[in-house]
């Protein structure tokens, strides 16, 4: 699998005046733009554009895919030219999650590999303007590259993962120094900050060519939520960002009883969650007791990937846990 790194980025306000420059050095003529319905209005009038939720899987006749919007414009744009081996260019709408830069897509799960972008065009302008759910989400899904960086150092020590010291310390370093802002800030460059952070954290992923440096036991948490919200039909709007968020509080505390290095380390994920106003109580995550503790359970189930639950933790012990942390 052909795995490249972006050839520019541009993180700055008003980026999005620079497209038609970097389309000519990239030599692209033609392209199509991916979008959704309400993100829309920010992508390029000039070229031909679809709909993400009307995608066909075969086109012809455009040199490469313009990704427009939130995480499902991104991650469907990213499909198709992968699809159609042509380049992606990244315009994210908002800061949610890493896929603005990660060759990872999500639109089913497991997630899988398709192609990096190979240009990522961040407006902060436009971020600034998101919704702040989104972004807070997008926080929790950075915070939580600590816990899977944790989680593959502990697979390469235990199991002799294949391991990426640059990458894990690049993906833990960009997570780690917006952790720092968030807690001694006021915030005000908070979605730059964020942008950048989410933006290192997608190429790590690319560098590694795998999700380990962003994935460990929080994400696994967050997919077994995924399946216990499908499974009783819950209805529970929660983000992807923000459960994995919510994961890396009890992953960390899981490392912190492993590792005396690791002191107050869920403290500090938790107090800056509740400062982005991301959800740190299950009660704000919105769902019952009962649930939260199901999936601790099952969470070692969601993915063959060794992390600090190991071979799982039972429902005893999952309770416990919860109830140390939340009550």
């Amino acid at each position: 699998m052909r795995i490249i790194t972006p050839r520019y980025t541009i993180i700055e306000d008003h980026a999005i005046n620079h497209l038609n420059d970097i389309l000519k050095k990239l030599s692209i003529n033609n392209p199509l733009v991916i979008t959704g319905k309400k993100t829309k209005k920010f992508a390029p009038k000039e070229f031909d554009f679809i709909y993400y939720s009307e995608l066909p899987e075969r086109i012809s006749g455009y040199d490469a895919i313009i990704g427009v919007g939130g995480g499902r414009a991104i991650d469907y744009g990213k499909y198709l030219a992968y699809k159609n081996d042509l380049p992606f260019i990244s315009i994210p709408t908002t800061a949610s999650n890493d896929g603005i830069a990660s060759p990872i897509v999500s639109i089913k799960q497991p997630s899988f590999m398709t192609v990096s972008p190979i240009a990522i065009i961040v407006d902060t302008k436009i971020i600034e303007k998101s919704p702040k759910r989104l972004l807070a989400s997008g926080f929790g899904d950075i915070v939580s590259n600590i816990t899977a960086v944790l989680d593959w150092q502990l697979a390469y020590k235990e199991k002799g993962e294949k391991y990426s010291e640059s990458s894990a310390i690049f993906s833990k370093t960009v997570a780690e120094e917006i952790l720092n802002y968030v807690l001694s800030s006021d915030l005000k460059e908070f979605h730059k900050k964020l942008a950048k952070a989410l933006v290192g954290s997608g190429i790590a992923i690319a560098i590694a060519n795998s999700s380990r440096p962003a994935s460990g036991s929080e994400h696994l948490f967050s997919h077994a939520l995924d399946y216990l919200k499908e499974k009783y039909k819950l209805d529970v709007d929660s983000l992807h960002g923000e459960q994995c968020g919510f994961g890396a509080i009890i992953m960390s505390y899981l490392h912190e009883k492993e590792n005396k290095n690791l002191t107050n380390l869920h403290i500090r994920i938790r107090e800056a969650l509740r400062k982005v106003k991301a959800p740190t109580t299950i009660e704000e995550l919105g769902f019952d007791k009962e649930v939260i503790i199901e999936a601790l359970s099952i969470a070692h189930k969601m993915r063959d990937r060794w992390t600090i639950l190991r071979e799982g933790i039972s429902k005893e012990k999952a309770r416990k846990i919860i109830e140390e942390l939340f009550y």
